[in-house]
């Protein structure tokens, strides 16, 4: 009968024709035979599964097998014995020991008929044996998907003890080593069901043998710290039990036989997997990890990875089938990683594209993705505020999704932030970064310091030679004296301080060093453009007096006798407080206040108020001002003009204008009814060029001239309270030239002075990063971050503008002498630095250095911003 049937099935016959014959052969087989006859039936189905070339073949051996094992079980007993299956597993088939791939698929089918027999016990001992040695050989994952299947409908062929971890363990290098050789989509569906199927096996090892899972994870781990695996890997933790996920995670966290490098490797290879589809619980176990290290405080790692990754996980929202998962690890790395803002400012060029592709889906799935992302990024906005030239496109993007409230946003930073001191962070941050391009140099923060750096950016380029030279001359006293360095009472290291404080104490430091008799204008005395009335003026006042100090002569009205009192003081800044809602306000370029004539005492007149002279106005001129905004020039009238009370009247005069203004807006204020200070969020117009009425220098009938001032630097405060927040600054050269619009002689340029904005370069000065700005940045700031205002303000005295022998000898002098040179020891300390900074960078330029050994963290202390990062597709 087997010959029959193999000519039936070698012949040209149609297989219609085939198929007839072979039915009739099949139905035969169903009666009783002798011995011999099975035995050569079976070998010829044997042969056409194993090696048959078609089909057609294989389906006719699995169907007359089937026959013969449910109707002559007795010999398909004896025909598949151990002996045979150990031949087929270890040697293959025929005399030339071809390799089928459909041997375990014959296995699997005969093992069925043999269940009850007594050989079963020795063939299942047989298979517990080969199939570990299987996948010892790492077979592909077509035979893995094979061997689960054969394993989970024959549990009895599963090895068994000992033999049972290392199975897993195998297994599970064989998954690390699957790979989706095509693009096509049926390949690659029939990948995955192939990956499914061989971790569905382990899960159910686990089920059963939970003993199993920890030895097996260990593996899972010494496997993505060391190596590349596929991400294949991924379809196995989702199967580890929940339940466990605390202990193994602080077993691997506190176990110090793993390294840093080899845990910066594993969370790095998990995080990959976010790109795997179907998977469950993924983002689980890489969120409890990432917080397993930030218990144990291995901050390295988690700066390294987050950087290292996260524009990887966010380029992942654009795929539907990975997004819930990839949203969820994205917003813990971004709400936790609140030292710098270095994280988020990598994603910035990207978001409004994603926006944009995720508004273009239009699903559920893309909906609520926005909205999550939406508020993620306004955490991180209220978190790291000061960038508006980076934020700007970003608030555009995401301009009509909603906005959380304030409280949303502060619980979700503190829920997930590292649970640690900020100084923990410090010797993490900055990476070594190249110059800026603006050819100007950042400051580090060294734990909420953002308040000091931008005073020293302020004053600096004020380009005031004189000053720098002094504080480069008290930067020296500080780091030599044999004493200890000394802090201010209110300064507490790593907490918020007030920027306008933290001026007027520098400025007050700098005055009360130089009275002790240190001169640093040597060179001034000693030049012959002054005369000796000047000098002896000029060597009268400290350098504070002569850059900053402004004279004001303050008068009170008493309203019952009606004397007049008056008091003339020094002053290094005014602070400008807001006028009441109620107050009425002018427009924004221009105020009116009235000069102050001489006033007689025994007058019944108000203080000023039968001034014959044209009154002379506090005006500025700007690019553009809201509708019904106060203005800067506002402000100083309000402050300028009388104030009356029950009793007198008070009114002040500008007696002498400061080289340097320094205004300061009082934002802060306590409020009775919620027993808190609060700011005062109203945007004030800042005008670019400023006249100040300063009273005239002839004596009792001296009329006021405006004394014309230009914009330096503006301090921006973003937040809503003193005690938080961050301090940025916006600021333009500052040179001696002379100035737009004049030429040296002082005849005028018909031009206006509000291309000003237009002809000099601005720049962003915020902690390490500077960047290119405008004006017209400085003047919407507000409007499209009402948080971030404007706080201290820095006016130059334009040259000629007020008769000064100081102010035209100190601006001669720059002219003259130009850029000073540096001294030996400081040009050796500098060059000492360089050589250090480049030895650090070339070697160690992935790593982090510390600065400041004792330095605390605080915000937005790192160097970062933009960069671009191509999105990546799934992996398989």
């Amino acid at each position: 009968m087997d010959k029959i049937l193999e000519a039936v099935v070698m012949s040209s016959y149609p297989n219609n024709v085939k198929q007839g014959l072979v039915r009739r052969v099949i139905e035969a087989s169903k009666q009783p035979m002798d011995s011999e006859q099975c035995w050569s039936m079976l070998e010829l189905c044997t042969k056409l599964y194993l090696v048959g070339d078609t089909k057609y073949k294989r389906e006719i051996g699995k169907e007359v097998l089937e026959v013969y094992g449910h109707y002559h079980p007795e010999e398909f007993e004896e025909f598949f014995n151990v002996r045979f299956l150990l031949s087929l597993l270890q040697e293959g088939y025929g005399p030339l020991g071809k390799r089928s791939h459909y041997v375990l698929d014959y296995i699997q089918l005969g093992l069925q008929f043999v269940l009850e027999s007594p050989s079963a016990n020795s063939i299942f001992s047989l298979l517990r044996i080969e199939v570990l040695r299987k996948v010892c050989e790492r077979p592909g994952p077509k035979q893995c998907a094979k061997i689960s299947k054969l394993l989970s409908q024959h549990p009895q062929c599963i090895p068994t003890g000992k033999h049972q971890v290392l199975f897993c363990q195998q297994l599970i290098r064989c998954i690390g080593q699957f790979q989706c050789v095509s693009e096509g989509e049926e390949d690659i569906m029939e990948f995955l069901e192939h990956v499914n199927k061989v971790s569905g096996l382990l899960q159910r090892i686990w089920r059963t043998q939970t003993s199993a899972i920890l030895p097996s994870l260990k593996e899972l781990f010494t496997i993505i710290s060391s190596t590349a695996p596929s991400n294949a890997l991924a379809s196995v933790v989702q199967f580890v039990p929940l339940e466990l996920m605390d202990g193994v995670i602080r077993n691997l966290t506190n176990d110090d036989s793993i390294s840093d490098v080899q845990m910066m490797m594993a969370i790095g290879r998990m995080i990959d997997w976010v790109s795997w589809p179907l998977g469950k619980n993924i983002d689980k176990w890489i969120i409890a990890l990432l917080k397993g290290l930030a218990a144990v405080k291995k901050f390295s790692i988690l700066i390294e990875v987050t950087l290292s990754k996260i524009e990887k996980v966010f380029s992942k929202l654009l795929y539907p089938i990975v997004r819930e998962g990839a949203l969820s690890v994205l917003q813990y790395m971004l709400l936790s990683f609140q030292h710098s803002h270095e994280a988020f400012h990598l994603l910035l060029p990207h978001i409004p594209r994603l926006v944009a592709s995720l508004k273009k889906e239009d699903s559920n799935s893309a909906t609520s993705s926005l909205e999550q992302l939406a508020e993620l990024i306004h955490c991180m906005f209220f978190r790291f505020s000061g960038f508006p030239d980076l934020y700007e496109p970003v608030l555009e993007a995401i301009k009509a999704l909603p906005i959380p409230n304030e409280d949303r946003i502060k619980h979700l930073l503190g829920q997930n932030a590292w649970t640690s001191q900020k100084n923990e962070l410090a010797c993490f941050y900055p990476r070594l970064a190249s110059k800026s391009e603006t050819g100007k140099i950042g400051l580090i923060n060294l734990g909420n310091t953002c308040y000091m750096n931008s005073i020293i950016q302020s004053l600096f380029m004020g380009n005031s030679q004189p000053l720098m030279t002094k504080l480069q001359w008290l930067f020296a006293f500080l780091e030599h004296t044999s004493c200890p360095a000394s802090w201010p009472p209110w300064f507490t290291p790593g907490a918020q301080q007030d920027c306008s404080e933290y001026l007027k104490y520098l400025l007050d430091r700098l005055h009360e060093e130089e009275k002790t008799g240190k001169r640093i204008y040597q060179k001034l005395k000693e030049s012959s453009l002054m005369s000796q009335a000047v000098e002896h003026h000029y060597l009268n006042k400290t350098l504070i007096e002569k850059m900053f100090g402004g004279k004001m002569m303050t008068k009170i009205r008493c309203l019952k006798c009606l004397n007049v009192s008056s008091r003339e003081e020094a002053f290094t800044d005014l602070s400008l407080a807001f006028p009441p809602p109620d107050r009425h306000i002018h427009g924004p370029g221009s105020a009116s206040v009235l000069p102050v004539e001489e006033i007689d005492p025994l007058s019944r007149d108000a203080v000023g108020a039968e001034s014959t002279k044209d009154p002379i106005l506090a005006s500025g001129e700007q690019a553009s001002a809201p509708k019904d905004s106060r203005s800067v020039p506002d402000l100083i009238n309000y402050f300028l003009n009388v104030l009356p009370c029950r009793t007198a009247e008070k009114v002040a005069e500008l007696t002498e204008g400061p080289h340097y203004l320094i205004l300061t807006l009082l934002r802060f204020s306590f409020d009775p009814r919620t027993m808190k200070r609060k700011k005062i969020l109203d945007n004030v117009s800042i005008p670019v060029v400023l006249k100040l009425p300063v009273l005239g220098r002839g004596g009792p009938g001296s009329s006021f001239v405006s004394v014309v001032y230009d914009l330096c630097s503006v301090v921006v405060h973003s937040g809503i309270s003193s005690e938080s927040g961050h301090y940025y600054c916006y600021s333009r050269e500052c040179t001696d030239a002379v100035p737009h619009g004049q030429l040296r002689d002082g005849a005028p340029k018909p031009a206006s002075d509000k291309q000003l904005d237009f002809e000099i370069q601005w720049y962003l000065f915020n902690d390490t990063r500077v960047s290119f700005s405008s004006f017209e940045s400085v003047s919407n700031v507000t409007s499209f971050f009402p948080k971030d205002t404007a706080y201290v303000l820095f006016y130059r005295q334009r040259p000629g503008t007020q008769s000064c022998p100081l102010h035209e000898a100190v601006a001669e002098a720059g002219h003259l002498h130009g850029e000073p040179s540096l001294n030996k020891d400081l040009m050796e300390a500098i060059s000492k630095d360089n050589i250090l900074y480049l030895q650090v960078r070339c070697p160690l330029a992935a790593c982090w250095t510390r600065t400041d050994d004792s330095s605390s963290g605080g915000c937005s202390p790192a160097a970062g911003g933009g960069g671009s990062g191509s999105f990546h597709g799934l992996v398989f």
